[in-house]
């Protein structure tokens, strides 16, 4: 765990890492921006991530996809958004690039294929999910960089689990009627039911062809460590989930 309270890893070239509630709040939405600012700069000093290597997307809980790359360097955190405001994935090939989003229950999931050295990361909440956001990504990724899915490794980063997704309505229920065969709905007593997202967010990349997938296993909703916009409020704070690819060295 770094200084600024983040769990983080490397797995061969990619590095990914996921701040904590501790880290402060990340959003730049219903807050002064020069304390969200410093909570960037603490971060940067913490990890030697520079600000102006950071592009991250203003997020629309949506499936549409960008594609970044140098030019884009520093958006979402000091310089303007641009094509990057109302979207929910992006991806690149540019190394030392750190793809950011934030989020409070949704999940953040990284693609990795390491065979042509290409990175996606996109915002996975039950719309993008249900949207198949990751199906989006990947082809997106296939298309720009002729990505394989039986080549991708899967990250799956902190995000509200079944133990504590709890819905009243049908809403979810109809969501993901077709995925029945998965079982995802529990009922509980009184009306209330859970749904693991998360088993149908895997079910998805399975069905991809990816079969290479880490699930962190982290849930914000039961983790006071991270925030919970279910457990304490929409307009709670937001954490960052980056991913990048280390230059390659000669």
């Amino acid at each position: 765990m770094d200084s600024v309270q983040c769990y983080s890893f490397n797995l061969g070239p990619l590095k990914c890492l996921f701040t904590t509630k501790a880290a402060g709040n990340f959003t730049f939405a219903r807050a002064k921006r020069e304390d969200i600012l410093g909570n960037y700069q603490r971060l940067q000093q913490a990890t030697g991530i520079p600000l102006s290597k950071i592009v991250r997307v203003h997020l629309d809980n949506g499936t549409r996809v960008v594609r970044v790359g140098e030019e884009d360097a520093g958006r979402g955190v000091i310089n303007e958004l641009k094509h990057l405001y109302k979207a929910d994935a992006l991806y690149t090939n540019v190394p030392g690039l750190h793809l950011g989003i934030t989020t409070a229950d949704c999940f953040p999931l990284i693609l990795h294929d390491p065979e042509n050295k290409a990175l996606g990361l996109a915002h996975c909440g039950w719309r993008g999910i249900a949207g198949r956001l990751e199906q989006k990504l990947l082809l997106a990724m296939a298309g720009d960089f002729g990505t394989d899915p039986k080549d991708v490794v899967a990250i799956i980063g902190p995000g509200i689990r079944d133990c504590c997704f709890h819905q009243h309505d049908d809403g979810l229920k109809t969501a993901f009627a077709d995925y029945t065969s998965l079982n995802l709905v529990r009922e509980l007593p009184e009306g209330i039911y859970t749904i693991d997202i998360a088993l149908a967010l895997r079910a998805n990349l399975a069905s991809l062809g990816i079969s290479k997938i880490i699930d962190t296993k982290l849930c914000t909703g039961c983790n006071p460590e991270f925030f919970s916009a279910r457990k304490e409020g929409f307009t709670t704070g937001r954490s960052l989930a980056l991913a990048s690819l280390s230059k390659t060295r000669h």
